[in-house]
């Protein structure tokens, strides 16, 4: 599976969301004003939460309650299991869009804790590739922004393979979302195995196969 490597260094960029390198107070103010946020986003979320089981109570809906408290155990355990993947940049964008991204709906599950910078893998490439994979269906999303479109984003390790499956929902035709993943397919140096399904225009899926050198 993965080694006891210690964190890999080179995984974390210090490049601004439109690419440009960052120097010292430059840098540390723009990650600053991201934290903060983020970290409003997600108080305002929880809060949402906190008032709904409230709500619940206070109307003796009791019925209602258990299937809320389920639904908020499974988004604590997503968020988690991202929080863990121990690649700040990968880790920081995902909850960004997240947050901030109102026209795509991200989700990222995983069956159990994936650690990538422990895997004997390139996880500086495996960062780009994922980041770039989600940006061709967040620029979709926001082109045609009438409708929220939903990403699920399914990461699964195995003994010598990690597997990035995804599947993206929308009301408006994927027929250009094919040559733009393709794109992001031939700028990779990743050695992987990678296939893409469209289903009636509006589902588009990818499955994404890297060897781990165990």
């Amino acid at each position: 599976m993965g080694s006891n490597r210690p964190f890999n260094e080179e995984c974390f960029s210090n490049q601004s969301e439109n690419g440009a390198f960052l120097m010292g107070d430059e840098r540390e103010s723009d990650q600053d004003l991201r934290l903060i946020r983020l970290f409003n986003h997600y108080r305002h979320d929880w809060m949402n939460e906190i008032q709904l089981i409230f709500g619940y109570v206070k109307l003796r809906k009791y019925d209602k309650l258990e299937s809320l408290i389920q639904n908020i155990k499974v988004k604590v355990q997503r968020e988690s299991n991202v929080s863990k993947l121990g690649v700040p940049e990968l880790i920081m964008y995902v909850f960004s869009v997240q947050a901030e991204v109102k026209e795509l709906k991200l989700e990222v599950e995983m069956e159990h804790e994936i650690h990538l910078n422990e895997l004997l893998i390139d996880c500086k490439e495996l960062t780009r590739l994922l980041i770039a994979v989600i940006e061709v269906f967040k620029e979709h999303a926001v082109v045609h922004h009438e409708h929220e479109y939903g990403l699920q984003l399914k990461l699964t390790q195995t003994v010598g393979k990690l597997t990035i499956d995804g599947h993206y929902q929308c009301d408006k035709t994927g027929n250009q979302l094919l040559p733009a993943l393709e794109r992001v397919r031939l700028q990779s140096d990743m050695n992987m195995t990678w296939k893409t399904n469209q289903w009636d225009g509006h589902s588009i899926g990818v499955s994404i196969e890297l060897p781990l050198n165990i």
